[in-house]
């Protein structure tokens, strides 16, 4: 293989990158701006992240403006999450709904009658509330209620009596939801909290505390935490899990693309050396337009249908455009079995590497120390000093013929 050769090949590598680039960073953009764009509106018609607070108390002091602060004395809180995802553009939105049933139990711990005031917020002012119920000391609470506001109630309790406040509805949000101790309190007596989530992927929010107990169910996972009596500033909460979004999928697959042809243009030079095979740049040039086919196809398909399907519709095509075109290029000389492996592995199984999260470093890794590996076994004995004297060789000027010299005899005998 001679330098121009390589000169051109590289050239026509790194016009292949540029087009990559061009469109990883289109694909990105699009995936930006739906989500920008979309998000707003997507917790505008489903829900905003939940943020469910504990029902504030405060006992009423004579001859002062301000209450003083109690505590509930038994706080059971169940809540049950189910994912329910929504797909916008290329992305999808990791929305849920959520039911919420929370007893509270009030006490008087003096010796004289208090007025309590109770105020309850609605995790998120702008959603809606459906299966709503509220009762206070066994009567259903009436009337209008405005979830901006929340509900202010006033309990009167005679000394050493007790009250529940029971609190039911159902709603929808998105991204995560966190239960919320009284900021005013900052302590939580006897809590009982049980989540009951229909996924298994169960991550929490920064600063929220872990549950005490997690237990798997054919429904997904229960979480619960108690506590006897508690002080803390952090929450709980749990964080719905993603979902493998095509956007940014496809635009990281798209990124990666130049590593996945150096591997393919180094396993066709092998080939041209191996199989004495002549392989023009042209030739790279159409197997690195193949390969952009692949990218391309998977970029507009993803928004459409399935990422999967998208993903094995593009593969097909790009194996067979590849594939075909060396074997009729080269007129069968050209091993397309091993091509068409060799395609399979470095593009196909190198892409689908970033569906699996956490690994995708190591299966390039890996697949870069086995390609090593089989090409350190296979050109062992090649001389390569002869491969590119050859190549020196074969493509140096033929010089022009001598002319021959005159017959002086001849030139006697004429004259």
């Amino acid at each position: 293989m001679s330098v121009r050769r390589i000169i051109a090949i590289a050239v026509i590598f790194l016009v292949a990158c540029a087009g990559w680039g061009v469109l990883g960073v289109t694909t990105e953009q699009r995936s930006t701006e739906f989500d920008g764009r979309l998000g707003s509106q997507v917790e505008a018609l489903w829900g905003a992240p939940l943020v469910q607070e504990s029902p504030s108390l405060a006992a009423d002091v004579p001859g002062s403006p301000q209450g003083r602060c109690i505590l509930p004395a038994k706080n059971e809180i169940a809540v049950q999450l189910a994912v329910d995802y929504r797909k916008k553009g290329l992305i999808w939105y990791p929305t849920y709904t959520c039911s919420f049933q929370g007893a509270y139990t009030i006490t008087n711990a003096e010796s004289v009658a208090q007025k309590i005031r109770i105020h309850f917020k609605f995790p998120s002012q702008g959603a809606t509330y459906d299966e709503f119920a509220a009762y206070l000391d066994g009567k259903k609470l009436q009337g209008t209620i405005n979830p901006s506001e929340g509900i202010a109630e006033i309990l009167e309790l005679g000394p050493g009596t007790s009250a529940d406040f029971q609190i039911a509805y159902k709603t929808r949000g998105i991204r995560e939801w966190r239960y919320k101790m009284d900021p005013g309190a900052g302590r939580v007596q006897n809590l009982n909290l049980v989540l009951d989530a229909d996924f298994r992927a169960v991550d929490y929010p920064d600063g929220c505390l872990s549950p005490m107990t997690s237990q798997a169910t054919d429904r997904g996972m229960k979480l619960t935490w108690q506590a006897t009596d508690l002080i803390t500033k952090q929450d709980i909460g749990v964080t719905i899990p993603e979902r493998l979004n095509p956007g940014p999928l496809t635009a990281r697959i798209t990124f990666f693309a130049p590593v996945c042809l150096v591997f393919f243009f180094v396993l066709v030079a092998t080939i041209n050396i191996l199989y004495k095979v002549n392989i023009h740049p042209m030739h790279y040039l159409f197997v690195a337009a193949g390969f952009f086919a692949f990218h391309l196809l998977l970029a507009y398909m993803a928004g459409l249908v399935y990422i999967h399907i998208a993903f094995l519709i593009s593969a097909i095509v790009s194996v067979a455009l590849v594939t075909a075109y060396l074997s009729a290029a080269l007129r069968g000389q050209f091993p397309w079995k091993v091509a068409a492996a060799g395609q399979v592995f470095f593009l196909v199984l190198f892409s689908y590497s970033f569906f699996l999260k956490g690994i995708t470093g190591l299966t390039v890794a890996v697949g870069a120390v086995v390609t090593l590996a089989t090409l350190m076994k296979v050109t062992a004995h090649v001389d390569w000093e002869s491969v590119f004297t050859k190549s020196a060789t074969n493509h140096k000027p033929t010089p022009p013929p001598v002319p021959a010299k005159a017959n002086p005899g001849l030139d006697s005998a004429q004259c």
